[in-house]
């Protein structure tokens, strides 16, 4: 008798990497759903903002789709809101100045090119509050 492909991934146990990106492929499919049900916006409005087509923001919200972090930030900046994050609810581990000094990385905050000062910083931030996603996607 011959298998079927359902029989056949039917015995076949999924990978636990594969279940984690089910999991959360799915959950953020529903984070999509929500943010624009809480907007108002239907699948076409949503379309239209990303310059996508309505099919391909239904297949998203199909909960199987693997989104690139570019689309993923273009989604969240178009929705005003954060859909993923990186370290949710994770504080910033804390390490010790010693061991910062010893590795050779830079403390988290400090200026990671040589001879760069607080103005240069702060004009720095300054450019990059003004870089508009919406363009670079």
């Amino acid at each position: 008798m011959m298998n079927t492909l359902a029989d056949l991934l039917a015995k076949a146990p999924a990978r636990e990497d594969e279940k984690r990106f089910v999991d959360k492929s799915l959950q953020l499919a529903g984070l999509i759903a929500e943010a624009m049900l809480r907007q108002g916006l239907s699948q076409k409005a949503l379309a239209d903002r990303l310059g996508k087509q309505e099919s391909e923001v239904s297949r998203w919200l199909t909960g199987l789709h693997n989104f690139t972090l570019k689309t993923l930030t273009r989604l969240e900046a178009v929705l005003e809101e954060d859909l993923v994050l990186t370290f949710r609810d994770q504080a910033v581990p804390t390490v010790p100045k010693a061991t910062v000094a010893e590795s050779g990385w830079a403390a988290p905050g400090a200026a990671w090119q040589t001879g760069r000062t607080a103005s240069s910083q702060r004009a720095s931030s300054v450019k990059a509050d003004s870089y508009d996603l919406l363009q670079a996607a």
